[in-house]
């Protein structure tokens, strides 16, 4: 008998074997889906547009302004490819702009000219553009991807009560592609 279940499983084998040597990653530049660690914390949604181009979505809580609830999108384009021909992954260089919405409800300060004030503990909403730099990192033999990006050049107005920061993102990521 047991002879006999490795003869089968020994021909499912060989039946499988050449579809799953033929199957293919998902495309590097598809849609893609995964978690974000930093500002904000949360989920991540990519998907390209073009050969260098992706539209991105980060959703989750940021710690600036006040442990917000963040949804920043951006649009980015792949710079430099690092490694192109690498067997394990490629690594690429890219650079966005985007926009941010944020609400909060803790007491935040800011600065008004000449001196600084602050915000009541209530709700608050602001709503931001951001630059973004970034490193991502495709791996060949896995639908995978790794990601860190620095936002740098960000600000956030508050609405409706004036006011605005200055917003620096910095976060890391892992997608699966699909």
């Amino acid at each position: 008998m047991r002879a006999a279940t490795r003869l089968i499983a020994a021909a499912v084998a060989l039946a499988v074997a050449p579809a799953v040597a033929a199957a293919q990653v998902p495309n590097d530049n598809g849609l893609s889906m995964g978690l974000i660690l930093g500002d904000p914390t949360g989920f991540t949604l990519r998907n390209g547009i073009g050969k260098n181009e992706a539209i991105q979505l980060h959703v989750g809580f940021g710690a600036y302004p006040g442990g917000a609830l963040s949804v920043v999108a951006d649009w980015t384009h792949d710079v430099w490819t690092f490694f192109p021909h690498g067997d394990v992954a490629s690594l690429e260089l890219f650079v966005g702009l985007g926009a941010k919405v944020a609400w909060f409800t803790e007491r935040e300060y800011f600065y008004s000219h000449p001196h600084n004030r602050d915000y009541p503990e209530s709700s608050h909403m602001g709503l931001g553009a951001r630059g973004l730099l970034g490193l991502r990192m495709p791996f060949r033999s896995a639908p995978i991807d790794v990601f860190l990006e620095l936002a740098p050049l960000g600000f956030v107005a508050v609405v409706p009560d004036g006011g605005l920061f200055y917003d620096a993102d910095f976060a890391l990521g892992l997608r699966y592609r699909f």
